[in-house]
């Protein structure tokens, strides 16, 4: 079993693997923090946006996430290659459990901090457009003003502002 640990197609389909969860994690997100649209006072400004779609169609986004999680996931198989050099296969196992937890950790921080860049985003539009509430969209069936490519446009913005200063800081 370790030793497929070391496969770099194992890697790629793990890597697929938390790419599928990040995409399901953050539609299951967006569901649970809708709301009750139902009891949205008549007379407000109410927004909707895609959340799937912003984040789907931000490729910078979808880049640095695939990259950090690949990084991460590099790093890890490294650390453990090293540590379990003269382990019995029980400690392996053990190692890797330890390890896999810590991975999801990490994988969690980073959809938490895109979530935080996407909430950002949505709060800018919001904010812009006079919008007292913003929910996702696949939580309507009518109504609601689409702020979604306002927001993916803001989103873009800000992730190729902060992907410049980065590389302009690593130079």
């Amino acid at each position: 079993m370790m030793t497929q640990l070391g496969n770099k197609k194992n890697v790629k389909i793990i890597s697929l693997a938390v790419a599928g969860v990040f995409v399901v994690s953050i539609a299951g997100y967006a569901l649970m923090s809708m709301g009750d649209v139902a009891n949205a006072a008549p007379a407000s400004n109410i927004g909707v946006v895609d959340q799937q779609q912003v984040v789907s169609s931000n490729t910078a986004l979808s880049s640095q996430y695939q990259q950090k999680m690949m990084e991460t996931a590099d790093a890890m198989q490294k650390d453990f290659d090293e540590q379990s050099k003269n382990m019995s296969e029980a400690d392996k196992e053990k190692l890797f459990s330890t390890m896999q937890e810590q991975f999801n950790q990490k994988r969690q921080a980073i959809e938490k901090d895109i979530q935080n860049k996407v909430d950002g985003a949505v709060k800018d539009v919001a904010s812009k457009k006079g919008l007292s509430l913003v929910v996702d969209k696949n939580a309507v069936i009518y109504g609601g003003t689409d702020i979604t490519k306002d927001v993916s446009t803001t989103l873009d913005k800000s992730v190729s502002a902060a992907s410049g200063a980065a590389s302009s800081a690593q130079k």
